[in-house]
C-alpha cells in the first residue's frame, strides 16, 4: 500500500492512501452485520502473500479498506528492528564474499562482545 503523511488526529492514527482500487465484488450484509471475501478474493491474496488478519481503515465518507497483515511472534519481532536487519544483511554479504573468521571458543568470543 503506498501512503504518505501519517499522523495523528485526535490521538488516532492517520494515513493518506494514494493508491488505485479495483471494483472486485458486491457483497450483502447478514443479520450479524458481517460480510465475507469470498473464495476468489481470498485466493488472490493468498497466491501473493501470507494473510492472517486486516487492518480496518476507514476514510471520512465512510469508505473501507482492507488492508491485509501478518502477526509477528514476539520472539521473532527483534528482526523487524532496522539496525539489527541492517547489521544482519551486512554479515550475509560478508559471508557470501568469504570474509569469515574461525572461532575455536565461542564461549570465549561471546563474552568479548
Amino acid at each position: 500500500m503506498k501512503t504518505t503523511n501519517k499522523k495523528y488526529v485526535s490521538g488516532q492514527e492517520t494515513i493518506d492512501v494514494h493508491e488505485k482500487f479495483l471494483v472486485c465484488d458486491v457483497k450483502y450484509l447478514d443479520s450479524k452485520y458481517r460480510i465475507t471475501l469470498g473464495e476468489k478474493l481470498i485466493g488472490s491474496i493468498k497466491n501473493r502473500m501470507k494473510v492472517d488478519s486486516y487492518h480496518i481503515l476507514r476514510s471520512d465518507n465512510g469508505d473501507i479498506l482492507l488492508r491485509p497483515s501478518v502477526t509477528i511472534p514476539s520472539n521473532e519481532a527483534w528482526l523487524y528492528n532496522p539496525k539489527v536487519y541492517k547489521k544482519i544483511q551486512k554479515g550475509l554479504a560478508e559471508a557470501k564474499a568469504g570474509k569469515t573468521v574461525k572461532i575455536k571458543d565461542i564461549d570465549s568470543y561471546l563474552s568479548k562482545l
